[in-house]
């Protein structure tokens, strides 16, 4: 009798083993039966490679000449903005991967977003026999050589926008642009808290990328990289501020004065637009 009991005991414990490693195997199915399947078709993809790039796709979709042609051509755009970054990449080599089954998942972001970058690898959607990606996919690929792993999608995004959209003079003008279109947006609501359903998504990127040059042109390029750095879950002024160690009314009279700085070197939008003068200076 009692080794009818030791012997139920015994069966119990493989039973509950059993079950443990039928759960253990179906977390990690759920977990990485994506991540495998991306693995193994990206395996058997085509693929060309320049000087900095590597072009992948699957086979047929794209011709070699095409990929050729989109490699060669990038050469450029990569030489430019190593440079803007001190040359620290100029061994890297960027991967590029164009997929037409592609879904990125960075939505929350920008809901028009076709690419997504981890590391020095970009995955972009497939659209067309001729390959098109937005130039600040490169840009927040050598961001992640030079400064490592941002803190923040959003302020990585607006960072790589910002590198790419010549800074300065013509960045200026053209967030002057969007700003007497929709009127001024208040960091607080650039970083969305609450999100403005008032901007679109593009206008948000632009004015983002003229927010951190306004970083930049007033604090200089390091104030951007703490910037880009921080581990922000929450992007939000009370996270910004603490990073970039002002405050709330600093950080938006800054703003305020370099876009209306802008602003007033462009013609008004029409006649009668009074621009706003709310801006709150420190004692």
């Amino acid at each position: 009798m009692k080794t009818d009991v030791i012997s139920e005991r015994g069966l119990g414990k493989t039973g509950a083993i059993l079950a443990l490693l039928c759960l253990a195997l179906l977390i990690a199915v759920v977990f990485f039966a994506r991540p495998l399947r991306r693995y193994v078709r990206e395996s058997l993809m085509q693929s060309v490679t320049s000087a900095h790039y590597r072009v992948l796709c699957p086979p047929g979709a794209l011709s070699q000449d095409a990929m050729t042609q989109f490699a060669t051509r990038r050469e450029p755009l990569f030489t430019s903005l190593n440079g803007k970054l001190n040359d620290v990449a100029s061994n890297a080599e960027i991967r590029v991967i164009f997929d037409p089954k592609f879904k990125p998942n960075s939505a929350a972001i920008d809901p028009g977003q076709l690419y997504e970058v981890t590391g020095t690898k970009i995955r972009s959607l497939q659209r067309g026999r001729v390959p098109e990606l937005d130039p600040a996919a490169d840009a927040e690929a050598l961001l992640n050589i030079a400064w490592g792993p941002p803190g923040n999608p959003i302020v990585a995004r607006w960072t790589a926008r910002w590198l790419v959209s010549g800074q300065g003079q013509e960045l200026g003008m053209a967030a002057a642009e969007v700003e007497q279109k929709v009127g001024h947006k208040k960091i607080a609501n650039l970083l969305g808290q609450p999100l403005d359903a008032n901007i679109s998504a593009e206008d948000r990127t632009l004015l983002g990328a003229a927010w951190v040059n306004a970083v930049a042109e007033l604090g200089g390029p390091s104030e951007v990289r703490k910037l880009y750095s921080a581990k922000m879950n929450r992007l939000d002024v009370a996270e910004v501020t603490k990073t970039l160690g002002t405050t709330p009314m600093e950080l938006e009279r800054k703003w305020q004065m370099w876009m209306y700085a802008y602003i007033a070197g462009m013609p008004p939008a029409n006649p009668s637009m009074n621009m706003p003068m709310d801006i709150p200076m420190s004692k």
